[in-house]
């Protein structure tokens, strides 16, 4: 297993638990990556496709956090999930996606600016429109990183930190381990859940892995006791992916401005916690230096209270994404497994990942239509 994030964390747990012989490689420190450094959300994807593999999280997670001795802070009930919109692009958005997640199952109401106010009052007057879900939870996604790996632990995996993986090896027909600084490690089967990182090494086995890494910054604010009591999420209608520059592109310098948005919601120890962006990350320094005060700009525009916080502390992580914004489930060649590609929605899906993982590898019946996220689906 190639990567100590929580995709890699889970699905060593989900196979370690099935009695498979795992070993669980991460180059750096467990959860050290986007994993670690994201905005804590967990909601039922409005996907189709996603939605049963987010699902087969919750769950996953309840288990593991109720029999685990690290200390993971997860909504025992939903919070609740407001989506609001300040442009008319934004409202149409928000209708479609909460059409979407009400045909799911999930209950969504309408809120004027009365009830609007009742429900969260920080929020500014002057939203075009709004809507209350009935899920949304907040989840410490590096505690549950941990809790995943050391819960393989226990079921008899192998969790080593601080190794890279330098490449995998084959026999000509098959891969057959990977090379590691500590050496060549064999295994019957290498499930490569390295994040963007992936991408170069199924390159070196002649696979094009269409996974690119994007930056997501988290501007944290020093908050007051119950300041914001939802998720929050604000929708505008504007937002847009970012292509990879060309190198003429590149050459010219012209800054590529970041999309942003607001995500929003308060944490245990009343920080508020706020989010996105979204840029094309080309190296491991940040190159999208402003997006931190764009973010600030924008979370102030939703929740003018905010305006006046201290700021707290900023972090980045680099997230794994794929051209339709679903993950990469599946062979790639026999002995050699992607699991990556899952984009902001790593902690939404991990679990579910895992329980695809473990069946794909064993050779079991699997747990939903897997179909959406063949790694060579993007080919012809």
């Amino acid at each position: 297993m190639i990567g100590g994030g929580v995709v890699g964390a889970a699905c060593a747990y989900e196979l370690a638990r099935r009695g498979s012989s795992v070993t669980l490689i991460e180059r750096d420190e467990l959860a050290a990556g986007a994993s670690g450094r994201n905005q804590g959300w967990f909601v039922l994807s409005d996907d189709p496709p996603l939605r049963p593999m987010s699902a087969g999280s919750l769950a996953m997670y309840r288990e593991v956090i109720d029999g685990s001795d690290v200390p993971v802070r997860f909504d025992p009930q939903p919070v609740g999930h407001l989506m609001v919109a300040t442009t008319d692009n934004g409202a149409a958005a928000i209708r479609s996606r909460v059409a979407s997640r009400e045909a799911a199952g999930t209950k969504a109401e309408r809120l004027d600016d009365a009830a609007l106010r009742d429900v969260e009052p920080a929020l500014s007057p002057d939203l075009t429109e709004a809507w209350l879900l009935d899920q949304g939870r907040r989840i410490d996604p590096g505690a549950l990183t941990v809790a995943l790996a050391l819960s393989a632990r226990a079921n008899g995996a192998d969790v080593r930190t601080h190794c890279t993986v330098r490449d995998v090896v084959d026999d000509g027909s098959r891969v057959t381990g990977v090379v590691t600084d500590d050496g060549v490690l064999r295994g019957d089967a290498v499930v490569l859940a390295a994040g963007p990182w992936s991408t170069p090494l199924a390159r070196k086995q002649g696979v094009v892995l269409p996974v690119t890494g994007a930056r997501g910054w988290i501007v944290e604010l020093d908050g007051t006791p119950d300041l914001l009591r939802h998720l929050i999420e604000e929708e505008d209608g504007d937002w847009s992916d970012e292509d990879a520059p060309t190198a003429a592109e590149l050459g010219h310098g012209t800054p590529r401005e970041p999309g942003v948005s607001a995500l929003l919601h308060q944490s245990a120890d009343d920080a508020i916690v706020c989010g996105a962006s979204h840029h094309l990350a080309l190296r491991p320094e940040a190159e999208d230096l402003d997006a931190p005060a764009r973010i600030a700009r924008r979370a102030a525009r939703v929740a003018p209270a905010l305006a006046d916080l201290t700021v707290r502390g900023i972090r980045w992580g680099i997230r794994p994404m794929s051209p339709d914004d679903r993950p990469l489930v599946g062979w790639m060649r026999e002995g050699l497994l992607a699991a990556t590609g899952h984009g902001p929605e790593g902690v939404l899906l991990a679990g579910g990942t895992a329980q695809l993982v473990a069946s794909i590898v064993l050779d079991e019946p699997r747990p939903f239509a897997a179909e959406a996220f063949d790694p060579f689906r993007f080919e012809g």
